[in-house]
């Protein structure tokens, strides 16, 4: 623990240095001082890699020592190392293989990013575009690149590295081609202002077809509205007439329409739950819409697809506390949650409640076990991802708090706490309509 101190007052020096600094006197050096921050990041980095390695040993051996078989070691480790770190269990993962490969079979790498001569992001490139080589290629290809660490872009580095792994390892290099082509799959993740990326990791030669599909069919329809144009006679008043459509428009069009069906793209058949405050809805008032696992959306797009009468509309009004805008629901003597009661949770939690994971609610979990004592109740319900459910059933790990906040404890004893209210709350949580009674939470199915 005295270590643990010694460090905390080192880094709260260090940090109020910086925080001391006076500014800086011309341009130069402020280029300067960005060269110099830089590299001390780089440094703190490499020893962060370094605690993470030393942490990850520490914990095999106890768990060794315990006797504890080595396909259950080290379970929940990244979700440790992200939390630490402020990241997701996504990103703490990434951060663990990184550390594990810089400090065992990489050390022109580890020591370039000490020196400062490399960026974290660059080794990460490093440990990544190897893991599928043995060690001694590994290490090999550390050796090759040596040289080129600190004067290669990222693209540069990673093309060097594929290069060279293809080269000892074509075998290696084909399995893994196949092996991507097993895991192409669909993603949909949140961008801004009412944009979501639908991405598709495809193999490479039906990527490309359905891109020259979605081309052909687009230059049909782009010449169709050079047609129409043409036939419009010239002395039609077309000033409230819309703009021709550009080809990114029209593509993305065919997109939704080719997949789903439908004869318009904004026709949309799927359900779709929209989080509105009432005097957004039914007055002029600027708080956003919301989509639960996607964010905010500005009240007045929302309210125009709304209007859309293609579009198939069912209004539920959710009661909220007027002090913070937490929503209120009911409990169930059933030990899964129901469908009304697991719809309210993800409009709660919208993306899995662990401290800054991003993966939507996948699951409605007890945070007290249903098989000791816990209640199948909003009091007792925590949203999370599949992953971050599995992982707190682990040795060491408790998720703990109530409807308005959450506590993970994991296995070193270390708590991260997180409020728990629903976005759209924070924004403004103000409410024209007081709880009352019990709260009908039924839904209906999509259509």
């Amino acid at each position: 623990m005295e270590t643990a101190v010694e460090m905390a007052d080192l880094v709260q020096e260090f940090v109020d240095s910086l925080a001391s600094l006076p500014p800086a006197a011309s341009e130069e050096d402020n280029i300067d001082r960005l060269q110099h921050l830089e590299r001390a990041k780089r440094a703190l980095a490499a020893a962060q890699a370094s605690a993470t390695n030393a942490f990850v040993e520490q914990r095999k051996a106890h768990e060794a020592g315990m006797r504890i078989t080595t396909s259950e070691q080290l379970k929940g480790i990244e979700a440790e190392v992200g939390l630490a770190r402020g990241e997701s269990p996504f990103v703490g993962a990434a951060l663990t293989y990184t550390a594990t490969a810089l400090c065992n079979v990489l050390p022109n790498t580890y020591a370039a990013l000490a020196d400062g001569r490399m960026s974290e992001y660059h080794a990460r490139i490093v440990a990544e575009q190897t893991s599928h080589l043995s060690d001694a290629h590994r290490r090999e290809i550390d050796g090759l690149i040596a040289h080129r660490v600190g004067k290669a872009s990222s693209s540069q580095l990673r093309k060097l590295i594929q290069g060279h792994a293809y080269r000892l390892d074509r075998k290696a290099a084909e399995q893994r081609a196949a092996q991507n082509q097993r895991d192409r799959r669909v993603c949909l993740d949140p961008g801004s202002d009412g944009i979501s990326y639908l991405t598709a990791e495809l193999p490479t030669h039906q990527a490309v077809a359905v891109m020259d599909a979605l081309q052909q069919q687009t230059n049909k329809r782009l010449a169709a509205q050079r047609r129409d144009a043409a036939n419009t006679p010239d002395d039609l008043d077309n000033s409230d007439a819309e703009q021709p459509l550009t080809r990114d428009q029209v593509m993305a069009d065919l997109f939704v329409e080719l997949l789903t069906g439908q004869t318009t793209a904004d026709g949309v058949t799927a359900e779709v739950v929209v989080v509105m405050h009432d005097s957004s809805l039914f007055g002029d008032d600027d708080v956003p819409a919301w989509i639960p696992g996607h964010g905010p959306l500005p009240a007045g797009m929302v309210k125009h697809w709304l209007a859309d009468p293609q579009a198939a509309k069912f209004f539920r009004r959710m009661y909220t506390r007027a002090t913070d805008g937490q929503l209120v629901a009911l409990e169930s003597k059933r030990r899964h949650f129901p469908e009304g009661l697991s719809k309210m949770l993800a409009i709660r939690d919208d993306t899995c409640a662990t401290p800054w994971c991003n993966s939507p609610v996948e699951d409605a979990d007890h945070r007290k076990p249903w098989a000791k004592g816990g209640t199948t109740s909003w009091a007792n319900a925590t949203g999370l991802c599949k992953r971050c459910n599995q992982r707190k059933e682990n040795r060491g790990w408790s998720y703990t708090g109530t409807p308005d906040r959450l506590t993970v404890t994991t296995p070193t004893g270390h708590q991260y706490t997180v409020p728990t209210r629903p976005p759209i709350s924070q924004i403004r949580h103000t409410t024209t309509d007081p709880p009352i009674g019990p709260i009908d939470i039924a839904w209906p199915a999509a259509a």
